[in-house]
């Protein structure tokens, strides 16, 4: 790995910039406020190479607790993590707090620097080493070296780039294969080039011309210009200090916290499933939808926590929650967090997002755990049935996206050669939905066939409607999968059961015959169907059942039959083949009708575009 980045946490004033300062020669805190006040307010960056060649990135970090989110936004990204302690005021509230907070970033490689070693006796020093190994005996921190130095004099600091060397030297490479995604800790403005984002490329390559999206918000952009330590590059790595300058972005349109990715490459939500833990110092107990702030990536946003494995959760508890966020994030599977009270502000716990697009959970405990465990520390192929099952019509992408690993789309064809999942379209869909689907179709068509004996089938727009479903592409995918399995009928607009046929009666063939003959009759001076029907129940339903293959309806509920309509459209065509024109006072006369009639028919030629009008008069449409 070329590139790596190291945080430094710690203490307001136990000397984390001045150590940056000495190990890169880069004054991190640039703001006149900082320099005025003597304390980090915002976050540093800069770097340094290490003598075996690799870049080593440096983020500084506020230790003031009242900066700690500019901590947050800074730590999250980072490799490995210097832990400054200074010599002469030991382990502070705020050592611990930002210990607390690398904890649940899942930072692994970790060094602690005494600094201001200078300002002691050495007996006192010792006294304070002593303390630090008691305080990390039995955390995840036990066995970490511990480093002394002084900034000033820059004693120790050959001992210090060398265990960086060795802390740094087997730290797992970055995905290069996923999309790009940088969380935005820095936005300002350069003269000349306009917008310019920071943060560390947490996945995958960037290119300049490249398009990214920016999220929560969905703005569409490119990369003008990129530069990795100061330097124009034409390409960024997974793992490298990345600012990028944006194309078609304004600086107010942006703020820390966003997400800069390809698109499809997060997850936009305000309701996440995570697994928990909670610090074992806090005497805070509290329960369900307990208002917080919740810190991910370089956001910051008020939260509300609902515990399913705990009616109150407290002080040393695991186990897994909902979160509901009053404004959307950014965020994939995998990604970590940490919770904070609102007031007072303290850091109480935090965790892994197992689920970046949660659903509102029903009232069945056990399953809701069920899907939980699975979506936490199931098997990759158990991982993605879950996904599939709750998030149904989703393509490769989403969910490659979802588990947030690099998978190809073959590892999915062995649910599918078990008969777990079904590919349509590109789409997945478990076999479970497939059942529910064909189980809800099935229940709607025989209740409708029911109470509508004579009638061939449903519309489709009505049973979308029964079936409350709004997708209807994915109805159409179900209702075209269903067919082609022989398990429902599907002609023209109609829906039905495969073994429904309409059937008269022995009455109703009475009155369909004596409908028939009244329509033959009639000619083309048209009947309508209150005519017909007599508003009598029984006429009206064999009515609508001839209307499906026999009768045709015009404007004003006018009936005819098939046959005459298909003549009167012969006619037509006969007329204009004698004449090149057809002419409604010829037609009239060509089917013996009155002149409102001949209209009528004529207007319906035009909507079906077999003929055309010019001026007052019809021709034939050759073009169809």
């Amino acid at each position: 790995m070329d590139s790596i980045v190291v945080g430094t946490a710690g203490h307001i004033d136990h000397g984390k910039t001045a150590l940056v300062k000495a190990l890169t020669g880069h004054d991190t805190d640039t703001l006149a406020e900082e320099k005025k006040r003597g304390i980090s307010i915002n976050l540093g960056f800069t770097g340094f190479q290490l003598p075996n060649g690799r870049t080593l990135g440096i983020v500084d970090v506020p230790g003031h607790e009242k900066f700690i989110k500019n901590m947050l936004a800074g730590a999250t990204g980072i490799d490995a993590a210097m832990i400054i302690i200074a010599a002469n005021e030991g382990i502070m509230p705020q050592t611990r707090e930002h210990i607390d907070i690398l904890s649940y970033l899942g930072i692994q490689k970790f060094l602690i620097v005494l600094t201001k070693i200078d300002l002691v006796e050495e007996d006192f020093k010792e006294l304070v080493v002593e303390d630090i190994r008691s305080f990390i005996k039995g955390t995840f921190l036990e066995g970490t070296k511990i480093v002394e130095v002084d900034s000033v004099s820059r004693t120790g600091f050959d001992v210090l780039i060398s265990e960086l060397e060795i802390l740094t030297s087997d730290i797992r490479e970055r995905s290069f294969t996923k999309k790009p995604r940088m969380n935005i800790d820095r936005v300002f403005s350069v003269k000349g080039y306009g917008t310019v984002v920071t943060g560390t490329l947490m996945e995958g390559i960037l290119r300049t011309e490249d398009e990214l999206m920016v999220y929560p918000q969905g703005i569409l952009t490119k990369v003008r210009n990129l530069q990795v330590h100061e330097h124009n590059v034409d390409l960024a790595y997974a793992g490298q200090r990345t600012a990028i300058n944006l194309s078609n972005i304004t600086v107010n349109e942006l703020k820390r916290g966003n997400t800069v990715a390809a698109r499809d490459g997060v997850y936009v939500t305000d309701r996440i499933d995570v697994s928990f833990s909670i610090v074992k110092s806090t005497k805070l107990e509290f329960g369900k939808f307990y208002k917080l702030k919740l810190y991910t990536g370089a956001s910051e946003e008020v939260a509300r926590f609902v515990p399913i494995t705990h009616k109150k959760v407290k002080a040393g508890d695991e186990g897994y929650a909902q979160i509901l966020l009053d404004h959307e994030i950014a965020v994939l599977k995998g990604d970590r967090f940490v919770l904070r009270t609102i007031s007072p502000v303290t850091t109480i716990g935090g965790g892994v997002i197992i689920d970046p697009k949660a659903l509102k959970y029903k009232n069945d405990p056990e399953e809701r755990l069920r899907s939980l465990q699975i979506k936490d520390s199931a098997s990759d192929k158990d991982i993605v049935e879950e996904y599939i099952k709750n998030n149904p019509f989703s393509d490769f992408s989403r969910i490659s996206a979802f588990l947030n690993k690099d998978m190809k789309e073959e590892e999915l064809k062995e649910l599918e050669e078990e008969g777990i999942i079904l590919s349509i379209e590109k789409q997945y869909i478990h076999m479970e939905y497939v059942a529910h689907y064909r189980y809800m179709v099935e229940a709607v068509l025989r209740d409708y066939h029911k109470n509508n004996r004579l009638r061939k089938g449903i519309p489709k727009a009505e049973l979308l409607e029964k079936l409350d479903i709004s997708n209807k592409k994915q109805c159409e995918i179900m209702l075209k999968y269903l067919a082609a399995k022989n398990e429902v009928k599907v002609e023209q607009n109609l829906v039905s059961c495969c073994d429904f046929e309409p059937v008269l009666t022995e009455g109703q063939k009475k009155i369909r015959d004596e409908l028939k003959k009244r329509v033959m009759e009639s000619g083309y001076t048209l009947l309508t169907a209150a005519e017909l029907t007599e508003n009598r129940k029984e006429r009206q339903q064999v009515l609508e059942f001839m209307l499906q293959s026999e009768f045709f309806v015009l404007p004003g509920q006018f009936i005819l039959t098939e046959t005459q309509y298909r003549k009167a459209k012969e006619l037509a065509e006969r007329l204009f083949m004698e004449k090149g024109i057809i002419k409604l006072p010829d037609f009239r006369d060509s089917i013996e009708t009155s002149r409102k009639f001949a209209l009528m028919l004529l207007e319906r030629f035009d909507q079906e575009r077999f003929t055309r009008r010019e001026g007052e008069d019809r021709v034939l449409n050759t073009k169809k």
